[in-house]
């Protein structure tokens, strides 16, 4: 289609940002830049802002457009798809998100950006789905990553829904972020796949739960995830399965990503002891975060509801910052092999 942007291959680790934050609570757009930057540089091959359950909720309209053109600046000329969060409350949210990031990519058009967008929050049935997802077909220009959970109120698209979009738009849809529950999403994978070519790429989520059991058995072509902080790591696991882990390498690489993120005990969730690590990689100025008045943290991220936030910041022991910096160094030899 005339005005549609050419496509890189959308395929393997694609890590979600988590946002940064000065100390009086708003959003610090030079440390997104650095840590768009961090992921790049570390070989992955593609980046997301704002999607994950990093309280994006809790960001306004401008906020994330301020954030578009921050991230598409610093990102002109670098091998690495930005993938931009088209989200809403309701469809009149996700349609003005949209806008928004199709008007920052005609004043970068050297910095390759795709979109991703889950369900919208008020969103109750198919028809509700298709509604979103068809307004959203007709004002995107480049590839559509349909991440297929939203939140327990909302329904999951069915597989030859997310078909039937990518057949009237083949060069927008077919993109998945597979993230139904447990054996679920591996019996969906399993399922889209079989629709390719219609189905482009089919990624593996939950912060790489199942990622390595669903790149050998289900046809997974990559993982979205929010750990941005392991993005090295993340790059060479990606890398050694392209490769068909000629060096025997990718069960202890994926076993040392599931060590990283799995630690019990500490200040968990997408902005837990992570932030430490991003601190450590010279992308943040501080472990301060946005969090929900009300709100429930858990390894899924931040949760809470309302527009309503405080600021909270992630304290951690001498005894936790030893352990983190051990696993960090392991980490960067690793990935230096």
């Amino acid at each position: 289609m005339k005005g549609m942007v050419d496509s890189m291959k959308l395929s393997g680790t694609i890590t979600a940002m988590v946002t940064p934050f000065s100390k009086d609570g708003s959003v610090d757009y030079e440390a997104l830049a650095r840590e768009c930057l961090y992921v790049s540089r570390s070989g992955c091959p593609g980046v997301i802002w704002c999607q994950s359950n990093d309280a994006i909720d809790l960001l306004t309209l401008d906020e994330k457009k301020k954030g578009f053109e921050a991230l598409a600046k610093a990102m002109e000329g670098q091998p690495c798809m930005l993938t931009l969060g088209a989200n809403g409350a309701n469809d009149d949210g996700m349609v003005a998100t949209a806008q928004a990031i199709e008007e920052v990519a005609k004043r970068h058009p050297k910095t390759n950006i795709a979109i991703i967008s889950r369900p919208g929050d008020d969103t109750r049935t198919e028809a509700d789905l298709r509604r979103y997802y068809e307004k959203l077909g007709e004002i995107a220009r480049r590839p559509i990553i349909i991440q297929t959970a939203c939140n327990s109120k909302t329904p999951t698209p069915s597989v030859p829904f997310i078909v039937s979009l990518a057949k009237k738009w083949p060069d927008r849809f077919g993109y998945i972020k597979e993230e139904s529950g447990g054996a679920k999403a591996n019996d969906r994978m399993k399922e889209e796949n079989a629709a390719k070519p219609v189905i482009h790429t089919v990624f593996s989520a939950w912060g790489g739960w199942q990622w390595l059991f669903q790149s050998r058995q289900c046809g997974s072509e990559g993982l979205i995830t929010e750990r941005c902080a392991y993005a090295p790591l993340l790059a060479k696991i990606w890398r050694l399965m392209e490769a068909k882990d000629q060096t025997g390498e990718v069960d202890l690489a994926y076993a040392l990503l599931r060590l990283l993120i799995d630690q019990r005990n500490f200040p968990g969730g997408l902005r837990g002891y992570s932030l430490y690590y991003l601190q450590k990689a010279g992308c943040f100025a501080n472990l301060v975060s946005r969090e929900y008045e009300k709100s429930k943290q858990d390894d899924g991220g931040t949760r809470g509801e309302g527009k309503k936030w405080k600021l909270g910041k992630v304290s951690l022991s001498d005894d936790q910052k030893a352990e983190l910096d051990a696993l960090w160094n392991t980490m960067q030899a690793f990935c230096r092999r």
